[in-house]
């Protein structure tokens, strides 16, 4: 089926006229950007396979924003069976990624943005989230999983003893967490910009569920090294107070798990961004004392907010 036929089926893009396609990112679906007179749409074609999740991830925008999260808005789910594809469109986000206009931002600017993220973050985990589990026992599955291929690769960090004694010290903590919906790669790529304000979250679809927690392990792999600034409001902006040494301590857990991962990941389907990859992790471990303590030395909980801060 042409794809022009694909979308004259979809009832909220009849007389489109204009399609782009959008390469960035690595899920699987085709993305398209479409105009629809004078509004814009996202679209994601998947697989049937992907159906299931596809349609709860369609349900979960809805449920978002009865929380008051700002993101995509639901349209509509359409089931292409002779396509094998289904199709769901939903509202624009006019704006451009965080991670590619933050430096333009005053300290206090990003601040403010870390603010509103850690907002929103707080909104998306009240969410019911779609199913429950045993949290412990998937991530102990998951971090040995990924440490047997680290082991097997011929690339080993100097300071492996003192982090695996880390993680060891530390995985107990996962034992007995609250269970929240986790948009699951919350950081600046995800978090959109307009006119130097918050303007919404997107990528929803690799949402999961767990440790709400474990959401802010991409501010240690990612925002961190963007602006130090927006982790403190984001972390800011979560708490209504300072976090505790519980929140540090399974801060610090996941970001030292997520350094095994990161590697045997980027050496298996990014091989060209490994140096890049190991630029973060030297961050983590520096930020960490190779995890002599848990709380990162960039954090302080005096960062002062903006006079007349306006967050959303």
């Amino acid at each position: 089926m042409r794809l022009v036929d694909i979308m004259n089926q979809l009832p909220s893009l009849h007389g489109f006229t204009h399609m782009t396609k959008v390469n960035k990112g690595y899920s699987p679906d085709d993305k398209y950007l479409i105009t629809v007179g004078e509004t814009r749409y996202f679209v994601r074609l998947s697989d049937l396979v992907h159906h299931e999740k596809r349609q709860k991830e369609f349900a979960l925008l809805q449920d978002l924003a009865k929380q008051g999260v700002h993101t995509h808005k639901a349209i509509d789910y359409t089931v292409l069976r002779e396509a094998n594809l289904s199709a769901m469109v939903v509202s624009f986000l006019e704006g451009s990624p965080a991670d590619e206009t933050i430096h333009q931002l005053s300290d206090s600017e990003q601040y403010q943005l870390g603010l509103a993220a850690g907002k929103q973050l707080s909104a998306i985990h009240r969410v019911k989230p779609p199913q429950n589990m045993n949290w412990e026992a998937s991530q102990r599955k998951k971090f040995f999983t990924y440490f047997k291929a680290y082991q097997q690769d011929s690339y080993h960090l100097p300071q492996e003893t003192k982090l695996v004694s880390f993680i060891d010290a530390h995985l107990p903590l996962l034992k007995h967490r609250p269970i929240t919906l986790l948009h699951d790669d919350f950081h600046l790529g995800h978090i959109i910009c307009k006119d130097q304000t918050f303007n919404g979250i997107i990528d929803f679809n690799g949402f999961d569920v767990g440790d709400p927690y474990h959401d802010f392990y991409n501010i240690a792999l990612f925002s961190r090294r963007h602006s130090i600034p927006f982790c403190i409001g984001q972390i800011n902006g979560y708490f209504p107070s300072a976090p505790d040494e519980t929140f540090w301590q399974l801060y610090a857990l996941y970001a030292a798990m997520t350094v095994f991962s990161t590697i045997v990941w980027t050496r298996q389907y990014d091989p060209p961004s490994f140096d890049d990859a190991l630029e973060r992790i030297q961050l983590i471990l520096q930020d960490h004392d190779h995890f002599s303590w848990t709380k990162p030395i960039w954090y302080t909980d005096d960062y002062p907010l903006p006079n007349n801060a306006n967050i959303f």
